[in-house]
């Protein structure tokens, strides 16, 4: 209803009428955009739902990584390759950037009253996301549910005499690389190639994996730019298979960078338990030709081999070999110690719960923890039924020892008998 003023007998007096309203007059109290976002929205999260409740099935995840996962892979990796930058990298800083904008837009259409402005955005925001995850899931969470992964490992029984004589074959190598290999000034030693031409040869190393398990195709690693705040965050690398990238943090000291670097293409190779990535990454550098990239894998690997002496009730024997490793390896370890520590711990923290309950969704139970799956080793005491007692060695009438060997600790012996050629 509105009021007209006209004159009239010399007052101003109002004059009442009824607007006759058509449906072309009437506005939508909800746009169409509305609709069509959430209905895609809806349509988006079905096909979500139905990967996360597949991809448990090992059957199912195991044909998934090895022919959708793995050719998407191909296709991203090849594409994404043809940039000298990080295509993940660029996606975060963008992400970032949108994050901001959106806030702020949320906060003036709060102020503003335009709550229909601010479904809209959501939505916007939700499709995306959604989206995303879709593509997330079907390039990478059915691999962290496949079967368990072929590497070699001993089958032989090693005791305490047999531990020595492989400590010592491996130590040799450890302790002569140490001593000629060029160091910088923090004592670390240097790596003599460039990133991109170290990169070039572990993916040489990873194409000795004959394997159907593993997929042929490995993608080039790139640096991070922003590394200095992925150091920040205690981060090293991270792969993102949407894009068809492993990326790595270059501002970590050198060995760590090859480690994460071999640890980060063993993910696009289609291992994504975190266990079994740092044994392949272990495996590829320890069996190398190549002396820098062996004596990275002793730098992260040789402490475990040492334990074996542990499992055999030798501990002088650990405490003498453990001593006779180059000192400046020590020098070393001290410090990436150092460096790591002086990164600000409250951003660390953020971003070890997040990775923990990352993990945590993708089946491994211990979350962060499960980095050092395939470490574990263990020694059983069997006991006889009748009497409670230990059992014991009818030879030297010693309790019996049942020893369980790590992964990493077989996969030593495995690349002895190589090297070696034993059967």
């Amino acid at each position: 209803m509105t009021v007209e003023r006209q004159k009239r007998g010399g007052l101003l007096k109002p004059k009442r009428y009824t607007r006759f309203y058509t449906a072309k007059m009437i506005k939508r109290p909800i746009g169409r955009a509305v609709f069509i976002l959430a209905a895609v929205l809806c349509g988006l999260t079905v096909p979500l739902i139905l990967m996360l409740a597949l991809r448990t099935d090992p059957e199912i995840a195991e044909w998934w990584s090895t022919h959708i996962e793995a050719g998407w892979e191909r296709f991203a990796g090849t594409l994404t390759s043809w940039l000298p930058f990080s295509v993940t990298e660029l996606g975060i800083v963008c992400l970032i950037g949108l994050g901001i904008f959106f806030y702020v837009r949320l906060i003036v259409n709060l102020g503003r009253a335009k709550f229909l402005s601010v479904l809209t955005g959501a939505l916007s925001i939700g499709v995306g996301v959604v989206y995303m995850f879709n593509l997330y899931v079907m390039s990478m969470a059915f691999a962290y549910y496949r079967a368990e992964m072929p590497i070699p490992q001993s089958d032989k029984k090693y005791d305490a005499e047999g531990v020595k004589t492989v400590v010592e074959y491996f130590l040799a190598d450890y302790n002569n690389l140490a001593a000629t290999l060029p160091r910088d000034k923090n004592g670390c030693v240097e790596c003599p190639y460039t990133f991109s031409e170290l990169a070039e040869r572990i993916k040489v190393e990873y194409a000795k994996l004959t394997d159907e398990y593993f997929n042929q195709y490995t993608p080039t690693a790139k640096p991070v730019v922003n590394s200095w705040f992925m150091s920040q965050m205690l981060i090293t690398g991270m792969t993102f298979l949407p894009m068809g990238e492993a990326t790595v943090n270059n501002a970590a000291p050198p060995t760590t960078r090859t480690l994460t670097l071999a640890h980060e293409l063993a993910h696009t190779k289609g291992v994504f338990r975190e266990g079994d990535a740092n044994i392949l990454a272990r495996y590829i550098l320890l069996s190398s030709d190549d002396g820098y990239l062996r004596y990275c894998g002793y730098y992260y690997a040789f402490d475990n081999l040492l334990e074996a002496f542990v499992l055999n009730d030798d501990i002088p024997s650990y405490l003498l070999y453990d001593r006779l490793v180059d000192s400046r390896v020590y020098n070393e370890k001290w410090f990436a110690s150092e460096y790591w520590q002086s990164q600000w711990d409250p951003i660390g923290q953020i971003a070890e719960f997040f990775n923990n309950w990352y993990l945590e969704s993708n089946g491994a139970q211990n979350g962060t923890g499960s980095y050092d799956d395939g470490n574990q080793s263990e020694v059983v005491t069997p006991t006889d039924p009748s009497t409670g007692e230990p059992e014991r060695d009818p030879e030297t009438d010693k309790p019996v020892r049942i020893i369980y060997y790590s992964q990493v600790q077989k996969m030593f012996f495995a690349i002895y008998e190589s090297k070696n050629k034993l059967s």
